[in-house]
């Protein structure tokens, strides 16, 4: 239970803060039927987040200026979506912000694509990664948040006024594009910051699942306010849950956890609003049964054991690979005859073939496959070394510590070198502290940097005054006494019960000036 807080209590917190203002902003978006204005400009952040990146600027070590780009990109969709709302309409305002969103989306997948890691930033930007998400983020995010909610409660009869009656407002001489305008600027900064947190799509879930499930069972702003929170609140609980023990990707768990609720809203209201309730259960419950037998007649498609696997494997087109590695998975038979043709595709396969073989290596846990996995770790793919990483610490084979060693001596990526370091640690190893150390005194990524010092802390008690911000010479005197105190305890530290590396004759590593 202490390791699921630890993981998992600044993600809640990240999700609680999500939906403090997203509930409220959701309310508007649902009333200016623009539901999918928040995705939209979602986007466009991502896409300034990108433009920033491909003129040089780092988002781990140069973050304000890449959310400056971002910031920047939003406002001029914001000015956009105020300019084109018309009273009178011949193409819907909707249309014209789902033609935003794909043009985003393009621009950034194309941008990207001269990225080193394009493929993976446009998964974060996608995706997010609330669950590296850090305290002093969380407290910025909640101070911006704030900010925009004073803003909003000081002018909130023009904001609803416009939101709920647009042809009132103008009637009464407020000026509709202007405090469109405002909304929208407002509206920006709320996603700019949120999707530097949990990416697009969670976003976009945050804004419109609470506002649309309240508003199916509720009336007035308050209690509809009451409901959005309690339901962002649950599911984001639920979610980060389920991602902590099944072991899955925080944001797109969240994000079906948030579908299944609204499903689940949905069918209650039905229910609950039918004048014959019996009958609407018994629909309701026939709609499952057929659902079900749908989905388990569709099992009955699956291609028979008489194909050769073996065949699809060494000869077959990666989609074939992919859909014979489906079958493996199922059968342990079908995987014993596959494991020598899976071992050959580790080394030569194409990726996305390499990578579910890894996932198979993990669910399955098989060691017998760990020495094919262990040369994976310098493979020239970022996405292969870190998915075998991910493999080996799943497995936790102690015989996995020297090929993981010896790897994060020779890896350039700093923070995959990071992660292996802690992989080590975990599987018992103090040597990781050496490939940390080396990332805090000779990294050039600060968050890198940063990563490596908090997965430090977390597996030892160090009293030393590091800061990630600072510059390498400004950190020497530190980075000295973390070497110092490495050299002393490198063979007297063993990891306790709770993850932490303890030497009971030795102190904790201190101040190199002596203070505590």
């Amino acid at each position: 239970m202490g390791s699921f807080l630890q993981s998992m209590a600044l993600p809640f917190l990240g999700c609680l803060v999500l939906t403090g203002i997203h509930v409220y902003l959701g309310i508007h978006v649902l009333s200016r039927k623009v539901i999918f204005v928040d995705l939209a400009l979602a986007q466009v952040a991502a896409l300034g987040s990108v433009w920033g990146m491909l003129l040089g600027w780092d988002r781990a070590s140069d973050p304000w200026i890449v959310k400056g780009f971002s910031l920047s990109f939003t406002f001029i969709g914001a000015a956009v979506f105020s300019m084109t709302r018309m009273r009178h309409e011949r193409v819907p305002h909707e249309a014209l912000i789902g033609i935003t969103y794909a043009v985003a989306l393009a621009a950034t997948i194309l941008f990207s694509s001269h990225l080193a890691h394009g493929a993976e930033e446009v998964s974060d930007l996608l995706a997010g990664n609330i669950l590296w998400v850090r305290a002093d983020l969380i407290v910025f995010t909640t101070v911006l948040y704030a900010a925009v909610g004073t803003v909003h409660w000081l002018f909130r009869r023009q904001f609803f006024l416009i939101s709920l009656h647009p042809e009132q407002a103008e009637a009464q001489g407020i000026s509709v594009r202007f405090w469109d305008f405002l909304f929208y600027v407002t509206f920006g900064f709320v996603v700019t910051s949120s999707v530097s947190i949990a990416g697009v799509l969670l976003v976009f879930s945050f804004l419109v699942i609470p506002a649309v499930i309240a508003i199916l069972f509720v009336d007035g702003l308050r209690p509809r306010l009451v409901v959005g929170w309690a339901v962002g609140t649950a599911v984001s609980a639920i979610g980060c849950s389920l991602s902590y023990f099944r072991d899955l990707p925080s944001g797109p768990t969240i994000v079906v956890t948030f579908g299944l609720s609204l499903l689940l809203a949905g069918l209650v209201r039905y229910v609950a609003q039918s004048p014959a309730r019996a009958v609407a259960l018994a629909r309701v419950a026939g709609g499952g049964v057929v659902f079900a037998l749908v989905l388990g007649g569709s099992l009955l498609l699956r291609k028979g054991e008489h194909r050769d696997i073996v065949r699809l494997l060494d000869s077959g087109s990666p989609a074939e690979r992919m859909m014979a590695l489906a079958e493996a998975e199922s059968d342990a038979a079908v995987w014993g005859r596959a494991r020598p043709a899976a071992a050959r595709l580790l080394r030569t396969g194409e990726t996305e073939v390499r990578v579910r073989i890894l996932d198979l290596v993990e669910r399955l846990r098989d060691r017998s496959m760990l020495p094919e996995v262990h040369p994976l770790l310098s493979d020239a793919s970022d996405t292969i070394r870190e998915r075998a990483l991910r493999c080996l610490r799943s497995v936790g084979a102690v015989e996995s510590r020297d090929p993981i060693l010896a790897a994060a001596e020779k890896e350039d990526d700093e923070y995959i070198k990071v992660e292996m370091a802690e992989a080590l640690l975990e599987l018992g190893d103090p040597r990781g502290f050496e490939p940390m150390i080396a990332v805090m005194a000779e990294g050039e990524v600060g968050q890198a940097r940063r990563d490596a010092w908090e997965h430090l802390k977390a597996h030892a008690h160090v009293e030393i005054p590091y800061r990630a911000d600072l510059t390498l010479a400004d950190n020497a005197s530190a980075i000295a006494g973390l070497r110092r105190w490495w050299k002393e305890n490198e063979k007297k530290l063993s990891m306790d019960a709770s993850g932490v590396y303890r030497d009971p004759t030795s102190t904790s590593p201190r101040d190199p000036s002596g203070s505590r």
